[in-house]
């Protein structure tokens, strides 16, 4: 199978599975995120350029995250429960492997990005309503910063804060 069939197979098999809102929606969506890209054989997570250079950036956000654990220790679940279940699959399906695979068939960086954070936000409409369109503005910003380098790990702990910031400060104003 083509590699551009199979990217349009598994991101529709995504959108398929965040459409409805059922018991184990969260499972199989964590799950698919994270095996769906290793069906593809054209994509090898291992052939990705990476540079160490960004581990100050590791740091500082690593620094944010454990400041904000250390202010308030009950936060240490939120944070590890979006690490694992949330940011790590997320960004491994949308970054590392969908937005690359679109990046090659479409042969361009921005359209690659749009397309991606598009999914993106269209993944969050069932469990947060039209408030997810407004996750394309991060998620343009993450996809850029994985595309400027090639860092899985920074673009994880870049969505992990977030959504920390998110869920522990700004969610009480939106409803």
């Amino acid at each position: 199978m083509s590699s551009n069939k199979l990217l349009i197979i598994n991101g529709a098999a995504i959108l398929a599975c965040a459409v409805f809102d059922y018991s184990l929606r969260a499972f199989t969506l964590t799950t698919l995120l994270l095996l769906l890209p290793f069906i593809d054989r054209t994509w090898h997570a291992a052939n990705q350029p990476f540079d160490l250079s960004s581990i100050k950036l590791w740091l500082g956000l690593l620094s944010i995250i454990t400041l904000i654990i250390l202010v308030n220790p009950n936060f240490l679940n939120i944070t590890i429960t979006t690490l694992v279940f949330t940011a790590l699959p997320e960004e491994w399906f949308f970054r590392a492997y969908f937005m690359t695979q679109l990046q090659k068939t479409l042969n361009h960086k921005w359209a690659a990005n749009v397309l991606s954070s598009t999914f993106f936000a269209l993944l969050h409409t069932p469990t947060q309503g039209w408030f997810a369109i407004s996750i394309i503005i991060p998620s343009l910003f993450f996809g850029w910063v994985y595309q400027r380098n090639h860092d899985i790990i920074l673009v994880i702990l870049l969505h992990t804060l977030s959504n920390i910031v998110f869920l522990i400060y700004l969610v009480q104003y939106i409803n």
